[in-house]
């Protein structure tokens, strides 16, 4: 099954918020060399974004909680060397381009039924829902809707 867009951007946000956290900390609070906290933010990289797909083919702490994966175009387990590369072609775009990227791929998901963005074509993958059923599509709006406005077909 396909996963809608919004869940690969939550599982995006998981994963680069401690990156975020401590950019944020090493640039504003953490007083010392230049050297030691470029190699905090690589370890926290590392920690996050790399040592999951090792560990877990194909998921990262973000698509693990959003129940997605990333896979080859028949379905099997994606080799780590192609998923260690993904993510850093990923990552790189999404920092150097200031989330531009990330509009860019928001437009190339909505083709009918795929869920391939840019990084998904060039390193031939896709990613797929792992939950055994996805929640269906609430059709109210997210507060809700009165029965007087039902009444009256809004």
């Amino acid at each position: 099954m396909v996963p809608r867009f919004e869940r690969r951007v939550i599982a995006f946000s998981i994963d680069i918020s401690a990156l975020a956290i401590t950019m944020l900390l090493v640039g504003l609070g953490i007083q010392g060399k230049l050297g030691l906290k470029y190699l905090l933010v690589l370890l926290v990289f590392v920690l996050t974004s790399i040592v999951p797909l090792i560990l877990s083919k194909g998921q990262t702490f973000g698509k693990r909680i959003q129940g997605i994966k990333v896979v080859n175009l028949d379905d099997s387990n994606t080799n780590t060397y192609v998923l260690i590369l993904r993510e850093l072609f990923k990552m790189i775009l999404s920092i150097s381009t200031f989330g531009i990227y990330s509009l860019v791929c928001y437009f190339a998901l909505t083709e009918k039924g795929t869920s391939r963005t840019i990084h998904d074509y060039i390193f031939k993958t896709k990613v797929i829902s792992t939950l055994k059923r996805d929640v269906k599509k609430r059709e109210e709006h997210f507060l809700g809707t009165s029965e007087s406005l039902k009444k009256k077909g809004l």
